[in-house]
């Protein structure tokens, strides 16, 4: 006969058994539960996330499209800014063409300038060294001293036919050791009749010869500033005993055109102390000291008398 008492014992057994089973089955039922929520959590910030990304593309791409506009809008206006530039370069080159056109009637105008200038006073000469009458000498009193110094000192047989004479540039006054004024000076231009009395003069100019008295011809400044650069090299062939001649601006020697070399001038600027000319003359004298000399060689007022 079973025991009805160990049949109830292994039933429970059983039970508490399957208790247990259950129990460690909702255990895992909970751990489950929680990883669902945390999973679904996860998929909710996922899902906001998601969210935010596809915001952010709507902006990005609002934004590609803001640029795309504002770049067609660019490029077109690199479109006009180039045409405009080449209109502008078609304008810069018609304006080069007429500036270079004008400056080449300026040059023209310019020398034909210098050239009526030299004509102007081609009957024209400097004298200089002559004492003045009086500080406020008057034309007629110039004039008067020029025809007794064209047969006083010149030697000329007779006067030469001019027009007028009177004095110009700055005032130079020769001085006594003590201070006191010895005379007063100034050039004076003085325009012949015609160029063949002028020559008439000019050639006598070998009568002063070891005096302080000059004669030159008259030029624009221009052609005188380019006159002193050549000078120096008209000196040296000089020294060398060749024929060396001025004619206006231009050096001849040897009957050649002489160019001087960028090398040339260079070396003159370094090696020639420069000195003061007078700017309406051809050249100065060696010596503009009239002190240098005794007194017997200048003229003093009673040259009016």
């Amino acid at each position: 006969m079973v025991n009805p008492y160990l049949d109830t014992n292994c039933k429970l057994d059983d039970l508490t058994q399957k208790v247990n089973m259950i129990f460690d089955k909702m255990s895992t039922l909970d751990e489950l539960s929680k990883k669902i929520s945390t999973f679904d959590r996860t998929v909710q910030n996922l899902f906001k996330t998601v969210e935010k990304v596809s915001k952010r593309v709507d902006d990005v791409e609002q934004g590609m499209n803001f640029i795309n506009e504002k770049f067609e809008d660019a490029k077109k206006d690199v479109s006009d800014v180039k045409g405009a530039c080449a209109g502008i370069r078609e304008d810069a080159d018609s304006a080069n063409d007429a500036i270079f056109r004008l400056q080449k009637d300026l040059d023209e105008l310019y020398t034909r300038h210098i050239d009526l200038q030299t004509r102007s006073m081609r009957e024209n000469l400097i004298f200089t060294g002559i004492p003045m009458h009086d500080k406020f000498e008057e034309s007629e009193t110039t004039e008067k001293i020029i025809e007794k110094f064209m047969t006083e000192q010149l030697k000329l047989g007779r006067i030469a036919e001019y027009d007028r004479a009177h004095r110009f540039g700055k005032e130079y006054v020769e001085r006594y050791p003590d201070g006191s004024v010895k005379f007063m000076t100034k050039p004076i231009v003085c325009r012949f009749r015609n160029f063949k009395e002028r020559e008439f003069v000019r050639k006598a100019a070998r009568e002063l010869r070891d005096t302080h008295f000059g004669i030159s011809e008259q030029f624009p400044k221009e052609v005188n500033d380019k006159r002193k650069e050549l000078w120096p090299h008209f000196q040296e062939a000089r020294r060398q005993r060749k024929k060396a001649f001025f004619k206006r601006d231009r050096l001849f020697i040897e009957g050649v055109e002489y160019c001087p070399s960028k090398k040339d001038e260079e070396k003159r600027d370094d090696d020639v102390p420069r000195r003061q000319y007078n700017k309406q003359g051809a050249r100065p004298k060696k010596d503009r000291r009239f002190g240098d000399k005794p007194a017997k060689q200048f003229w003093s007022p009673n040259l009016i008398e």
